[in-house]
C-alpha cells in the first residue's frame, strides 16, 4: 500500500451482527478506504450494508483456499475477523478452524503484507472473567465452549501475533451505546460487564483507520458511562 492508494479492508464475518456494525462504522469514517465483504451466505447481508462495500465475496472462512482467494481478489491489507456461532454457546471449533485458515495464508511469503484484528471475547486465552461472588466462574462455565474456541482462535494466530491485534470484549449489547470504552489488562478486574457493539465497532476501525495496520497487541476492553 502507498500513501496515495486507499487502505483496502476484508472483513470475515460480515454478516453477522457484529460484522454488520463494523460495516456501518467504517462506511463512516473518512480515511481512503475500500471494504469488501466475506461470508458464505451474501444474502444474509441486507442491501443497505452492501452499498458499503466494493465488494461481497462468497466463501468458507475454514478453507484456506478461499480466504487466499478472497485477499487476492480485494487486495486486503487488513482482514477483520468477526466470525461467531451468533448467540449459541453450544460446542462449536468455527473460530479456530477460520483463525487456523487466515493464519496459514499470512505465513506464506506473498501474504507478509497482511495484518489482522481478530474479535474474541474476554476469559479467552489468558484472560479471566472478574465478577464478584464467584459470578464470574459461573459465567465462566456457562461460556466454557464459546471461551475454549475463542482460546483455539487466539493461539492460531501465534506465528503471525506481530502482525495480529486480538480484541477481547465484555459481553456484547445492542443499542446502548455509551461512546466510551476502557482498556484493562489479563488480571485486572473489568470496570464493566458489557460493552455495545457499536462502541466495539468504532474501536475497531479506529485501530484499522487512525494510524494503519499494526499488531502485536492484545487487548480487553469494555464500556462505561458516558462523560
Amino acid at each position: 500500500m502507498t500513501d496515495s492508494s486507499p487502505l483496502s479492508v476484508l472483513i470475515i464475518g460480515a454478516s453477522g451482527r457484529t460484522g454488520l456494525e463494523i460495516l456501518q462504522q467504517l462506511s463512516q469514517d473518512h480515511k481512503k478506504k475500500e471494504v469488501h465483504a466475506f461470508c458464505r451466505d451474501p444474502f444474509k447481508i441486507p442491501d443497505q450494508y452492501k452499498q458499503f462495500c466494493q465488494s461481497v465475496i462468497t466463501g468458507d472462512a475454514r478453507d484456506p483456499d478461499d480466504i487466499e482467494r478472497a485477499i487476492d481478489d480485494s487486495g486486503s491489507h487488513v482482514v477483520i475477523v468477526c466470525i461467531g456461532n451468533g448467540d449459541s454457546v453450544a460446542k462449536s471449533s468455527v473460530r479456530t478452524a477460520s483463525a487456523r485458515a487466515l493464519a496459514d495464508v499470512m505465513e506464506k511469503p506473498k501474504y507478509h503484507h497482511v495484518h489482522a484484528l481478530i474479535v474474541s471475547s474476554t476469559g479467552a486465552g489468558t484472560s479471566k472473567i472478574k465478577v464478584g461472588m464467584g459470578v464470574g466462574k459461573i459465567i465462566s462455565f456457562h461460556l466454557r465452549h464459546v471461551l475454549q474456541d475463542h482460546t483455539g482462535q487466539e493461539k492460531a494466530f501465534g506465528p503471525v501475533i506481530d502482525r495480529t491485534v486480538i480484541v477481547r470484549a465484555t459481553a456484547l449489547t445492542d443499542n446502548k451505546a455509551t461512546g466510551n470504552v476502557k482498556e484493562f489488562g489479563d488480571k485486572e478486574k473489568s470496570p464493566t460487564i458489557k460493552i455495545d457493539r457499536t462502541d466495539l465497532a468504532k474501536w475497531v476501525v479506529k485501530e484499522v483507520c487512525a494510524s494503519g495496520p499494526v499488531g502485536g497487541k492484545v487487548i480487553n476492553i469494555t464500556g462505561i458511562k458516558a462523560k
